[in-house]
């Protein structure tokens, strides 16, 4: 160390030195118990040994040296905090991808659960549109069949009974026959009505109908 020396003397080798309190380096004889030789305050004297702590010998030792400890120590601290980054980092990469496959099969199997209740829906939906189609005509209403005209009333009849019906009208020499009958296989109080018509009539008159049962 070419800068080390006593502030006293300036010698440089061959003596113990000891530095003080206020920061100045002494060698053996230059030492003043009593005050420093050069600020002349009242210090200590620290022996500059091996025996030195580690944070008391950096003072002695190559700035470049310590540069370069430091340097080094600062690649391991580097080294160990970047590996620490990449292990989390890595974490978090295979977590998203878990988490993507996990949406697309909750995905997946969503869509396919909806195909299949609008699969089930349609198949439901088909009796009923089936049994739309094959309601019975409501009384009241015609049917038409060829020549002859058919409708069906609630007559309130409890037996079953056919019942001619002819009307005719004043003044006309035409009349229309109506056949009345219930069958077997129509519900009790219905009757279906046939009508039978003459020659064409001339124009609606009032009219006196008599019924023949």
């Amino acid at each position: 160390m070419e800068w080390f020396h006593c502030n006293a003397c300036f010698q440089t080798s061959g003596q113990n030195f000891a530095v003080s309190s206020c920061g100045h380096i002494f060698c053996e004889r230059c030492i003043n118990l009593k005050q420093c030789s050069v600020c002349h305050t009242n210090c200590n004297y620290l022996p500059i040994s091996e025996q030195m702590k580690p944070q008391e010998q950096v003072f002695f030792k190559d700035p470049m040296k310590l540069i370069q400890t430091r340097m080094e120590h600062i690649a391991q601290i580097d080294l160990f905090q970047r590996k620490q980054k990449e292990r989390v980092i890595a974490f978090f990469r295979h977590k998203s991808t878990e988490l993507e496959r996990r949406l697309k099969e909750v995905n997946d199997q969503c869509y396919r659960q909806v195909s299949e209740l609008k699969r089930e829906n349609a198949e439901l939906l088909k009796p009923l549109s089936q049994r739309r189609l094959r309601l019975p005509v409501s009384p009241g209403t015609f049917q038409t069949n060829g020549n002859t005209r058919r409708m069906s009333l609630p007559v309130a009849v409890t037996s079953p009974a056919t019942a001619n019906l002819e009307i005719s009208w004043k003044g006309s020499e035409t009349s229309t026959q109506v056949i009345a009958w219930q069958s077997g296989h129509m519900t009790p109080n219905n009757f279906q009505f046939q009508f039978i018509p003459g020659s064409t009539l001339q124009s609606p008159r009032p009219w006196h109908g008599h019924f023949h049962f």
